[in-house]
């Protein structure tokens, strides 16, 4: 008897809550449609108009006027970097007097390694 009142309880409250729930749904799309056709409207007046489509707000102005103050103040801070006094040993110098060896020098270097290989 106590799982039948359950079932009842249960379908009574999707039966009440079902409809309230559609309508808030029907309710937000249509406010969804609205705004969307004042934005579209708004926008397009404000394009052929020639005005910027962007609206700033008040917090973006305080944003962008620090960042130009920290700006300013790195301009007037910057120090040289130091140098490097220990190059890694990742770095390439050129050499003017180094010779590539040649695919004779490779050849006798293979041999030489193969020999000393077989005497062990």
């Amino acid at each position: 008897m106590v799982t039948f009142f359950k079932g009842l309880l249960k379908g009574l409250l999707y039966i009440l809550f079902f409809p309230i729930g559609l309508l808030g749904i029907c309710l937000y799309a249509v406010f969804g449609i609205f705004v969307f056709i004042y934005r579209l409207i708004k926008i397009t007046i404000l394009f052929f108009t020639g005005r910027n489509l962007k609206t700033e707000l008040q917090e973006d102005e305080e944003v962008k006027k620090i960042l130009e103050v920290n700006k300013e103040e790195t301009k007037q801070d910057t120090v040289e970097p130091a140098l490097n006094l220990y190059p890694s040993d990742q770095e390439m110098y050129n050499v003017d007097n180094y010779i590539s060896p040649t695919f004779e020098d490779k050849k006798e270097e293979e041999t030489k390694v193969e020999e000393s290989d077989n005497n062990d």
